[in-house]
């Protein structure tokens, strides 16, 4: 073991203590104490329920191999969840030493500390496989790298390893023991099924795994006996130190050990890791738990399973989601229950319809707040031991199934923000574009921060002045009238957008209306229910892909030919259709017009603050926020957009000249003028270091009085 100065000794004393039961070689701090998770109290032990946030790796710019916190946004951060009356913060891997030692600085200042759940990165790559059909979990080369990651998290949090430099993995001195601050260990990322699958059917024979500490029963399968080994690993390096703390493993829907008979993909069903069939050993006094990431909207059981569609929550109200709850609970008979990851996100785009309208994804920060809040009472009151909220901050590296083959290239991702990614956007705690909130373009009607913005453009038009400007996550456009308001009961406005060679001049959204350029979009302004941006049919990623390639959706045989002018809604698909087993019904194909522009004032202090707005009008002028990607940016820092799909036959990028904007202004049918006005063409600078700051959303103080009605001690 590695020798502590005398300095960090000393430090170690002056540190606030967490009350440690000691006894029969052993130290804890928490423990399973029947069928409740219970925290030390100094003279007995306390059953709690863990209300709390998972933490990610990493900010703008960067990917969570990177690690690129400092310690002085773990000490932000920490004070802000304390703030927001979290008890526990999660994390899903080993971070850099500074996480520890501002865990334990902080800790020393706090009458009740912040305390810690620890995870520990499986190789979930390599036991997929390179064709994603799963590899045997038992592989050495498998087995051997998650031991090796097992003991250096264990040696991480006792402050006792230098880790050496490895590619995409935290490294450097690990010299501060927060094991007093540590509530538990959670094992590994969500499984894939057919991992699942392909170890159980490759050791049929298998005897249960029998451990010091922890064991399987003789229901366990060949992955369950796996885990127990992995985990009763974690154990014996525990128990090196005199230390144990409850263990668990990452669990999910898609593996539960329920029954879904009218799940429509057979791979959500296809196979189960129990947790029942695990257990501690008396050896293992601090014993076992479970622990599952349950979200409101996947998989697609939550909809069409029957049951859970007639369950009434306390409320008396039909909640699909605390039926699933229930019913996972009911399983898990006599032993503590985490649902360790749950939340909705406040994005623009949605990836999947929820019941109950816990959507994933187009919620206002208020609406997210108001679910996760939700949430949060059904997982209390079916009888869990803890929830933690997924996730604390917006993380703009992620991706989603429905907008990742238009962020190309993929590595620049984190470069900048797309509101139409939902995984990007689950924090409470806001990551937007700009040094400072006043660096921002506010919908609001006022004009002071478009008169201080060093990267605008401007030209008069007769009847009006556009300028347009920008950040890492919209391009924004200002109309300012010459005279009188905008009153959307008379004025229409259409605006194309010229962001590569090829198009059309007209619109048949448009009729009557000539461009001088050759668009690829067209947003329509036409009051709070007819505002919205169409795309060329034949740029259109949403017909192509699903119309044309997979004959999902209609195809009209016009689509491809640009200079047409056929301009579709823009469009995300939710789900394929779907063919339920039990009920023997079709669901259809679901999509979701994206393109339909909301009014509303982005201001967050502003009592009618929409976080969904993209245009408002006050008097003479008028606001609008375009996401990059409905102009068909795939990357706005490096000016990349995709070409047209069916010259290419996909999604590919190329880099754009800039935005041509073009505007015809309409009053009572009326054009503001007759002659025609002359493209603006705004372009900028790339760049390779986004600016960005942090806010708290609406959500915030919306959960921090939800913490702190749910947070400990469990009511008995």
């Amino acid at each position: 073991m590695v020798k502590k100065s005398e300095a960090q000794m000393e430090a170690s004393k002056a540190a606030k203590p967490m009350p440690v039961f000691e006894g029969e070689g052993k130290k804890l701090v928490a423990k399973v104490d029947g069928g409740d998770i219970a925290l030390y109290n100094g003279q007995g032990w306390e059953p709690v329920f863990w209300a709390g946030i998972n933490l990610g790796a990493t900010t703008p710019g960067h990917y969570p191999g990177e690690l690129s916190p400092t310690r002085e946004d773990y000490l932000r951060w920490f004070s802000q969840m304390k703030e927001m009356n979290n008890k526990v913060v999660r994390i899903y891997t080993i971070l850099p030493p500074i996480f520890y030692e501002a865990l334990h600085e902080f800790n020393q200042k706090q009458e009740e500390p912040l305390l810690l759940l620890q995870g520990i990165w499986s190789p979930d790559e390599a036991l997929a496989g390179e064709d994603r059909k799963g590899r045997d979990a038992f592989t050495p080369e498998i087995t051997r790298d998650f031991r090796q990651e097992i003991k250096d998290a264990v040696q991480a949090v006792h402050g006792d390893v230098t880790l050496p430099e490895r590619y995409g993995r935290a490294s450097g001195e690990y010299r501060t023991d927060v094991s007093e601050y540590l509530v538990g260990w959670i094992l590994g990322t969500e499984w894939h099924p057919y991992t699942v699958q392909v170890t159980n059917a490759s050791h049929l024979d298998m005897p249960p795994y029998q451990g010091k500490n922890i064991l399987a029963t003789e229901k366990a399968s060949p992955f369950e006996s796996w885990l127990a080994s992995m985990l009763d690993y974690l154990a014996e390096e525990e128990m090196k130190y005199g230390w144990q703390h409850p263990v668990s493993f990452t669990n999910w829907l898609t593996t539960d050990p329920l029954a879904h008979p009218n799940e429509p993909l057979p791979q959500e069903d296809m196979v189960s890791i129990d947790p029942m069939n695990l257990k501690a050993s008396a050896e293992w006094t601090a014993g076992y738990f479970a622990a599952y990431h349950v979200y409101p909207y996947y998989p697609d059981f939550l909809r069409y399973e029957g049951k859970y569609q007639t369950y009434r929550d306390s409320s008396g109200k039909i909640n699909p989601y605390a039926g699933y709850l229930h019913d996972l609970r009911a399983h898990h008979k006599g032993i503590p229950l985490l649902v360790a990851e749950y939340g909705v996100p406040s994005s623009r785009g949605m990836t999947h319809y929820g019941p109950a309208g816990r959507n994933q994804g187009m919620h206002t920060e208020q609406e997210q707040g108001e679910i996760n809040a939700d949430m949060l009472r059904n997982i209390y009151e079916e009888g869990y031991d803890g929830a933690l909220l997924f996730a604390w901050q917006d993380e703009w590296f992620k991706f989603t199934w429905n907008t990742i083959d238009l962020e190309l290239p993929w590595e620049r991702r984190a470069m900048w923000n797309n509101p139409l990614t939902n995984e990007e956007k689950f924090g409470v705690i806001a990551v937007e574009p700009g040094n400072y909130v006043s660096d921002q373009i506010i919908l609001d009607g006022k004009t002071a921060d478009w008169e201080k913005r060093l990267q605008r453009v401007k030209r008069a038009y007769p009847g009006f002045e556009l300028s347009v400007s920008h950040d890492e996550a919209y391009l924004y456009l200002m109309l300012k009238k010459s005279e009188g308001v905008w009153d959307f009961s008379k004025d229409r406005l259409d605006i194309g957008f010229d962001t590569l060679s090829g198009g059309s001049r007209t619109a048949d959204q448009a009729p009557g209306i000539t461009f001088s350029q050759e668009i690829e979009f067209l947003l329509r302004m036409q009051g709070e229910s007819n505002s919205r941006i169409f795309v060329n049919s034949a740029y259109d990623q949403h017909s192509w892909l699903y119309g044309y390639i997979k004959g999902m959706l209609p195809w009209d045989e016009r689509y491809d030919q640009a200079d047409r002018g056929i301009f579709l809604p823009w469009k995300l698909t939710l789900n394929k259709a779907l063919y339920l087993p039990e009920t023997k019904k079709t669901v259809p194909f679901e999509e979701l017009e994206v393109g339909i522009m909301k009014p509303g004032i982005s201001d967050p202090e502003d009592p009618t603050y929409n976080s969904l707005a993209d245009w408002y009008a006050k008097g003479n002028v008028l606001e609008i926020r375009i996401p990059w990607m409905f102009l068909g940016y795939t990357d706005p820092s490096s000016k990349q957009v995709w070409k047209y799909p069916y010259e290419e036959n996909g999604i590919v990028p190329t880099e754009s000249k800039g935005v041509g904007v073009e505007v015809f202004a309409h009053s009572n049918q009326k054009p503001f003028s007759r002659e025609a006005s002359k493209p603006l063409l705004y372009q900028w600078d790339k760049w390779d270091l986004p600016t960005y700051h942090e806010r708290k959303k609406q959500s915030f103080e919306i959960l921090r009085k939800a913490y702190e009605t749910y947070g400990m001690p469990k009511p008995q």
